[in-house]
């Protein structure tokens, strides 16, 4: 949809224009009039336009500068000159100014919308310009590390489906890791903040201390770090070739390098830093449970000292401890999605909300030996997400007709982790069941009053903007969902409307035309002529004759 503003002094020019644009289909145009240069800025400092058609000679403020204005509120709206006058002056300011075209007003409607189309075609045009896609291509590379690290840190959070990605989003980011090559990783923690740094000062410390980490790493081993946290920095480190040798050599320099790390950041930036590191180069399915037991480290017991530097314990495969580890790991994933989970529960995916709840509902189950204070974790924080939109949507009443909602904020009230499971599943099907109806509700309640906002003002403005003013959507948003929800479109709906209240005062024979028209919305009888005469075939007086005539048969 383009926005088009016709701006002259004389009011006739205005119509005959806005008629003519109004039965143009070759451009999909949402038209407006304006009589004045202030009367045009009035209207361009409520809505964007992307082209303007004016005159140049007008009272008080002329085109010239109306086209500084408009180029200081919208750089980007095309603007089309119309004259009465042929002067060579005139043209030269134009182009200097930036102006698309300058017509003649004797060159006729043919030049008239061969100008627009122009227009649009240079507006649709500047979005592809090679100027701009290099501006893009610039702007990637600056953005390309953030774009990674978020992809790391979102895979170290457990989300499996992007380690098959792994070689393609590392070619695509530009990563110095390898895909095929194990990894480790070792997280920093700043102890304490001198309290004289600012918000500032600090990014700035964190930046300085990943410099003086990759200077000691990056001679002997790969290494790439992300910022994690407010006061925490992590590192993935792998070693320059993959044999075992060169592995345990990568391994050891790590270690031994951590202590002098922290030694120089506390000298040279009088910053006191703890770190917890991987014990082996891991592949990278298993680097998410390394992130987990690392945070754990310095989380906890030993971890909540200061100027640490602690080494994840070496587990033998098949120990009933590492088992352990790996079902804690699984569920502490799996509890990170909840974010993603209320996100689907928010957006009406039924579907992936419940492909969710049901792995962490398997981790809880009896075959799994889930420990009680872990399914208690479970159960409440599935618990929390729901209350949360039950409350956020006000369903308290209206759910507790079918679910006894008393159970909710209690496990023991549960005979088994399956009676649980089922309650907690029934009532997220009736959230979404609700969320459903009242959509379906919304939508229905928005046709009903786009149509009597429609029907109670024929006469007045139905332009797409005033409508979506009144109920309170984007016009090119509404434009959609209308069409979605209808199967016709809002334009159409708007002139088939039209089209039946002139058949009905045709029909009634008290109204001249012309006063037709105007009860319709037509701002000339000329248009209104056109307009029926397209739609129907005939003109207006001919409908009202064989209505007539049909009439009287019919009495006979």
């Amino acid at each position: 949809m383009i926005r088009l503003l016709i701006v002259d002094n004389e009011r006739w020019i205005v119509r005959n224009l806005l008629d003519l644009f109004g039965h143009w289909d070759k451009l999909e145009l949402e038209v407006y009039g304006a009589y004045s240069a202030a009367e045009a800025l009035e209207q361009l400092g409520k809505m964007k336009f992307d082209i303007v058609l004016s005159d140049i000679r007008m009272p008080g403020m002329d085109g010239l500068e109306l086209q500084q204005e408009i180029r200081r509120h919208w750089p980007w709206c095309k603007i089309i000159f119309l004259s009465g006058y042929n002067e060579f002056d005139y043209i030269q300011q134009v182009m200097r100014g930036g102006g698309v075209d300058y017509l003649l007003k004797t060159e006729g409607e043919e030049a008239i919308l061969h100008a627009v189309e122009q227009a649009a075609a240079q507006l649709y045009a500047a979005v592809e310009a090679e100027e701009l896609i290099e501006r893009a291509h610039r702007q990637l590379q600056l953005v390309r590390p953030l774009l990674l690290g978020d992809y790391l840190l979102e895979l170290l959070q457990g989300d499996s489906p992007l380690v098959s990605q792994l070689a393609h989003k590392f070619q695509e980011l530009e990563c110095p890791l390898d895909a095929g090559c194990g990894v480790m990783l070792a997280i920093g923690r700043v102890d304490d903040w001198r309290d004289e740094l600012s918000v500032a000062e600090r990014e700035l410390m964190l930046y300085a201390i990943r410099n003086i980490a990759e200077e000691y790493w990056l001679p002997s081993v790969r290494c790439l770090s992300l910022r994690y946290e407010k006061n925490k920095l992590l590192w993935l480190l792998q070693p320059m070739a993959d044999a075992p040798e060169d592995r345990e050599r990568a391994l050891r320099f790590i270690h031994g390098t951590l202590e002098t790390i922290a030694m120089s950041c506390k000298r040279l930036l009088k910053l006191r830093l703890s770190f917890s590191a991987g014990a082996a180069f891991r592949p990278w399915e298993e680097a998410p449970r390394q992130f987990s037991t690392l945070k754990a480290l310095l989380g906890r017991g030993l971890g909540m000292g200061k100027e640490l530097v602690l080494i994840e314990q070496r587990k033998e495969a098949g120990d009933e401890a590492q088992q352990a580890e790996l079902h804690n790991h699984e569920i502490s994933s799996q509890l990170g999605k909840l974010g993603a989970m209320a996100a689907y529960l928010d957006n009406g995916q039924q579907e992936h909300f419940f492909l969710e709840f049901g792995k962490l509902a398997a981790l809880a189950s009896p075959s799994r030996g889930t420990d009680n204070r872990l399914k208690l974790e479970i159960y409440y924080s599935l618990m929390c997400l729901l209350l949360s939109y039950m409350n956020r949507w006000e369903l308290h009443e209206v759910i507790g007709e079918s679910i006894d909602l008393d159970k909710l904020t209690r496990y023991e009230a549960h005979p088994s982790w399956e009676s649980a499971e089922d309650y907690l599943s029934a009532l997220a099907m009736r959230l979404f069941e609700q969320k459903q109806d009242d959509q379906v509700y919304r939508e229905h309640d928005l046709i009903t009053r786009v149509r009597l906002y429609v029907e109670h003002h024929l006469a007045g403005d139905l332009s797409l903007t005033r409508i979506g003013d009144v109920v309170g959507y984007n016009p090119y948003y509404l434009t959609r969902l209308y069409k979605r929800l209808t199967g016709q479109s809002l334009p159409d709906y708007v002139a088939s409307s039209r089209l039946a209240e002139a058949q009905k005062l045709l029909e009634g024979g008290s109204l001249i035309v012309q006063d037709i028209s105007k009860a319709v919305g037509f701002m000339t009888e000329q248009s209104f002529y056109r307009f029926f005469k397209k739609e129907t075939g005939i003109t207006p007086q001919e409908y009202r004759e064989r209505h007539t005539l049909s009439k009287s048969d019919n009495q006979k």
